[in-house]
């Protein structure tokens, strides 16, 4: 196969499904038609370049805690590396339909309670009444799915990416010292794992800012979606007998997730 762009010929590894020209740095997708060119595909430039800025970063997010106090120092980094992650960015709209549960507080009768031998009354009765209300949500999202499959250590769940500075992909880029790496999961699959993802990610937004969350059902319109490379960075500590593994937004200077193993 040849690149569209520029003719170049392409070896796409087995699995490959997504391809980066390394001549021109134009991005091919294998689709239901064969193979076609990808015709939004953008890069973020690199902000975080040195790894000293990668470990700082991370000394400040292992630290910012007391219950962490001195953990970078009294971890052993074990890995850094940098690489260009392609992601799928869905442009979307959602909105969902959510119930949760209240508490409301009936004033009841009077208690009667005994007064020396004689009858009487005390205060007032509480009743304390459950109820189901309903509430909605509409909003905008431009959420990443990775392009990469079994790579699921770079996919947050619940991180956006500022795209705000994304430009077109340009010949220089490929050629530089961090590949641009290719992917295994096509538009298509994409666009379905997409829909999955943002209804996760819409239930766990409002369990934590609905109070008594109880279910939703969230529907998910996909108005577009392109390919973005993405600079992450990787570091992986050992604490004791424990690993932890930081991703690091090498754009914008941001700890992506971190999970420990």
């Amino acid at each position: 196969m040849k690149c569209p762009n520029c003719g170049a010929p392409l070896n796409p590894a087995s699995g490959e499904a997504m391809v980066v020209c390394a001549y021109c740095g134009t991005s091919i997708s294998l689709g239901s038609l064969g193979w076609t060119k990808v015709e939004k595909h953008f890069i973020l430039d690199i902000k975080v370049q040195m790894k000293d800025q990668a470990e700082q970063i991370s000394k400040e997010f292992l630290d910012n805690s007391i219950f962490h106090r001195h953990l970078f120092e009294k971890s052993q980094l074990k890995k850094v590396e940098l690489n260009y992650i392609p992601y799928w960015i869905m442009d979307a709209g959602y909105s969902a339909q959510y119930q949760y549960k209240r508490e409301q507080v009936n004033p009841g009768g009077f208690v009667a309670v005994g007064m020396g031998g004689r009858g009487g009354f005390g205060g007032p009765s509480i009743n304390v009444q459950t109820i189901v209300e309903s509430g909605s949500d509409v909003n905008e999202v431009h959420y990443p799915v990775i392009a990469i499959e079994n790579m699921n250590q770079y996919q947050p769940p619940d991180y956006v990416f500022n795209l705000s500075n994304q430009r077109p992909i340009k010949q220089n880029d490929v050629s530089g010292p961090i590949k641009l790496m290719n992917g295994s999961m096509g538009e298509e699959k994409a666009r379905m794992e997409g829909k999955i993802r943002i209804q996760q990610w819409e239930i766990r937004r409002l369990q934590k800012s609905v109070r008594g969350f109880l279910s939703a059902n969230v529907n998910v319109d996909i108005a577009d979606m392109y390919l973005v490379h993405i600079p992450v960075w990787t570091l992986e500590f050992q604490h004791k007998d424990e690993t932890i593994f930081l991703l690091i937004d090498g754009h914008n200077s941001r700890v992506m997730e971190e999970s420990r193993a």
